[in-house]
């Protein structure tokens, strides 16, 4: 789950590494979940003649497309998101790419764009690790560095087909927790009226296009006080929520998490429910009723955007239709 990124690397050492227009370190005590600047973006770029270049690494965090391109009109994008820690002895790691890499490709074949090979994805993601490694918190500050990955097709395309050129891109931000809070536990909102994603669609796929209709949901839960969405399918379904996916633990003790084509397999469930499982802890993988969520002890949400963090259970208040279907 975890594998090593780089060799070892002081801080003098990599610092000289820096180049002279990098920005700043920030302060690794003040660190949330924002975009902070870093050196280096890392970019790879395909077309059918050629197939995927030998990359490069850029200072440069702007992308210059046509106006026609598809990722702009029919919305073929994919994009994913892991960590890199500081660890003890000296080293960065990484957490679980091998599964980031994975559900890259699944979706790439959803999306009829080419596949990033897994080769591929963590030599970009070490790459981007290495030009930027003065910017992994050190460790005993709880942060670490985050890595967006993502693909995406371009190059002028009127009609719906696939694009004639795609990119594959790195871009790395030193992170704190993504919850002021912290790993204190959440409240968070039942939503009525909107759903995250239909049967058979892509809500499987981490598709850039399945993120911007939470944009006003998620607006509406935080003027209500609640930093997180839970949504259900039409059936009543506990889902999945809005960053996340759920995982309940019945009072005896049982691990449940619900299943649907529609949900997206989190990266960090899988080693969540593993964990739980070399424990001796029984799993049970399946549909879960809201009625038999709300009866549950403190949920948990997971997905490497933030670390394991406690849901208060739903009280009738996070009902809140109002605040979710206006």
């Amino acid at each position: 789950m975890l594998r090593r990124a780089s060799r070892p690397l002081s801080r003098a050492a990599s610092r000289r590494r820096l180049y002279a227009t990098a920005p700043p370190l920030p302060e690794w005590e003040t660190l949330g979940f924002n975009a902070t600047p870093t050196a280096r973006m890392i970019r790879y770029n395909w077309s059918a003649e050629r197939g995927w270049d030998a990359g490069e690494s850029s200072p440069e965090f702007t992308v210059t497309i046509h106006g026609l391109s598809n990722v702009l009109h029919y919305g073929q994008g994919l994009f994913e998101g892991l960590k890199a820690f500081h660890c003890k002895d000296g080293l960065v790691r990484v957490f679980n790419s091998h599964a980031n890499a994975a559900r890259l490709q699944s979706g790439a074949e959803r999306l009829a764009m080419p596949v990033v090979p897994p080769e591929l994805f963590d030599e970009a993601v070490d790459r981007c690790i290495r030009d930027n490694v003065e910017y992994v918190p050190p460790y005993g500050y709880g942060g670490a560095m985050y890595l967006r990955p993502f693909l995406f097709g371009h190059g002028e395309k009127l009609g719906l087909g696939a694009a004639p050129h795609y990119s594959f891109c790195v871009i790395a931000s030193p992170v704190g927790a993504y919850y002021k809070g912290g790993l204190e536990p959440i409240d968070a909102l039942v939503v009525e009226g909107f759903d995250r994603a239909a049967p058979r669609g892509v809500g499987n796929i981490k598709a850039a296009g399945n993120y911007a209709p939470d944009v006003l949901p998620s607006i509406l839960a935080k003027e209500k006080g609640y930093p997180v969405c839970l949504y259900l399918d039409a059936a009543t379904q506990t889902y999945e929520f809005s960053t996340s996916n759920f995982i309940g633990v019945t009072a005896e003790g049982t691990v449940v998490t619900p299943t649907s084509p529609s949900i997206l397999p989190s990266c960090t469930k899988g080693v969540v429910l593993e964990t739980a499982r070399r424990l001796g802890m029984r799993v049970e993988e399946r549909p879960v009723s809201f009625d038999e969520a709300s009866t549950r002890s403190p949920r948990s949400t997971t997905r490497s955007r933030r670390r394991v963090v406690a849901e208060r259970p739903h009280d009738p208040p996070c009902r809140d239709a109002e605040a979710a279907a206006a």
